[in-house]
């Protein structure tokens, strides 16, 4: 192995940044030792996933008036200007009588 001379503040900064690294994980596991430990919970991110399922076809004569009583394409495009609300986790869902065309048949 060749060091070079310029090459050693280099290996000592690396050192030294590991060296406050492992310090700093270690009084972080260490918490308040005194103290109740702390609890860990886990929630996977798979728990809220809803596998596919089939939807039905609205024969598209249907959709079509369905969209000409909401006020057409003209309503749509009022409804994307319109800015998001600010918060929407907390939000219900909102139902409809149509059901999506996405994900069917051809």
């Amino acid at each position: 192995m060749d060091l070079h001379i310029s090459s050693w503040p280099r290996l000592a900064k690396s050192t030294a940044s590991l060296g406050f690294a492992l310090g700093a994980t270690v009084a972080l596991a260490q918490g308040n030792p005194g103290g109740p430990p702390l609890k860990l919970t886990y929630r996977s991110a798979w728990s809220q996933y809803q596998g596919f399922t089939e939807q039905s076809v609205t024969p598209w004569r249907q959709t079509n008036d369905t969209v000409e009583r909401a006020g057409g394409w003209q309503a749509y495009a009022k409804e994307a200007r319109q800015p998001d609300a600010p918060d929407k986790s907390d939000a219900k869902p909102v139902t409809s009588s149509v059901k999506s065309q996405q994900g069917g048949k051809p």
